[in-house]
């Protein structure tokens, strides 16, 4: 039997629809693959104590007093946190293709749940805007470190690197269990070959494209990791001033506006001023710096394509030519490439009422800032929302985050 849609008032949509779908963000997800599964309440908002330890059973003689097992890393407080997101569809889509529809969201929602909650779970960062995240723990903190590129080809290059960082969290008293890690570490492997030029890394042929096997563990891949993915925009941009000018002013363009003039040794908080003043996506744009420059411009959310900065230096005075120039970063890439370790000493949660809305009379803010009406441009919002808990334990070495410093 086809899906159908026979109103699109605000509803909820059954767990048959959404079920599959919040399923399989387990699925895609690196973090969830790997750490301990716990309840979580069904309203999300209870906390819940979390035992980050496997308690030590004793031998006792008949009738004797029975041991009281008790954790050595202690217990962690889990609660829920909402992750949302808002999806326009057209209305002729959603009424004449509704099962299409949610075959595309199916398809689609699942890797965006995942990618935000490895982030916020391994980085401790809301991946949409660069601040700080849902969850008090997250794997990199307290982690140790090893750079992949460290030992030479003689040694056994990056399988001798990965090998080092399962030593450490061995060495530290934990298991080593599994890695998650970034997609653009397979090719680097792959690259990896010996003294005579033979390939020292090769995918198991049943592996699956975000699954595999890395030094006799578990490997599940996600570009949450890192953070580095397509159409994340210009997020991050650098207005630097070159040339050492020592007066007159420069000016900064976007969204099809140009600022006033500003001073060529400008505050940051001056020059943050001047680009909000451009309005849309610029309109929450934060900016840090010294005076003078170099100015990083950061803009309020990620997937803004097009939305880049130029600047013109052309009123700059003395010095050796100077200008104003903007170079932007396509990505809010970390460096780091897996984070390995022993995966009993982190556990996530996923609340029961997962739900979809949907609507056809609500307004909502695209990322530029522009409101727009669902009713008059003939549109249907679906509101996607679920709760989701991260804790893992206090204890030093359990985890390993390899990074790529080039």
């Amino acid at each position: 039997m086809a899906t159908t849609l026979s109103s699109v008032n605000p509803t909820l949509l059954p767990p048959t629809i959404t079920g599959p779908i919040f399923d399989q963000a387990i699925e895609s997800s690196a973090v969830m693959s790997l750490a301990r599964r716990v309840p979580l309440s069904i309203t999300a908002n209870t906390e819940i104590p979390v035992s980050m330890d496997i308690p030590a059973a004793g031998w006792v003689s008949e009738g004797g007093q029975k041991p009281v097992g008790s954790g050595a890393i202690g217990v962690k407080t889990m609660r829920g946190k909402k992750v949302a997101l808002l999806v326009p569809v057209s209305q002729e889509v959603a009424m004449t293709n509704p099962a299409g529809l949610y075959a595309q969201l199916r398809q689609d929602l699942p890797i965006s749940i995942a990618r935000a909650f490895d982030y916020a779970a391994i980085h401790g960062l809301d991946l949409r805007t660069g601040s700080a995240g849902p969850f008090t723990d997250y794997l990199t903190k307290d982690a140790s470190s090893i750079e992949l590129g460290t030992a030479t080809q003689a040694n056994g290059s990056t399988y001798t690197d990965l090998v080092q960082g399962e030593k450490l969290v061995v060495d530290a008293g934990y298991d080593f269990s599994g890695f998650a890690a970034d997609p653009r570490l397979r090719p680097t492997l792959k690259l990896s070959t010996d003294t005579t030029g033979r390939p020292l890394w090769v995918d198991s042929a049943q592996s699956g494209i975000n699954t595999g096997s890395l030094i006799g563990y578990p490997a599940y891949f996600n570009r949450g990791v890192s953070g580095s993915y397509r159409r994340s925009g210009n997020r991050v941009q650098v207005i630097t001033i070159t040339g050492t000018p020592t007066g007159g002013t420069f000016t900064v363009s976007g969204n099809g506006k140009t600022s006033s003039n500003i001073a060529y040794d400008a505050a940051a908080g001056t020059v943050q001023t001047h680009v909000r003043s451009l309005g849309g996506p610029f309109s929450a744009a934060t900016v840090a710096g010294s005076a003078g420059g170099p100015y990083t411009v950061t803009l309020g959310v990620v997937g803004v394509a097009s939305a880049p900065l130029t600047a013109d230096g052309a009123l700059l005075t003395g010095g050796t030519s100077p200008s104003a120039v903007v170079a932007s970063s396509p990505d809010t890439d970390t460096n780091l490439r897996a984070i390995g370790g022993d995966w009993t000493q982190a556990a996530y949660g996923v609340g029961m009422d997962i739900s979809i809305k949907v609507s056809d009379s609500a307004s909502y803010v695209d990322e530029a800032g522009t409101t727009h009406s669902a009713f008059q441009e003939n549109l249907v919002l679906l509101l996607v929302e679920a709760y989701y808990g991260f804790v893992k334990s206090d204890a030093l070495g359990a985890f390993v985050a390899y990074t790529d410093a080039a």
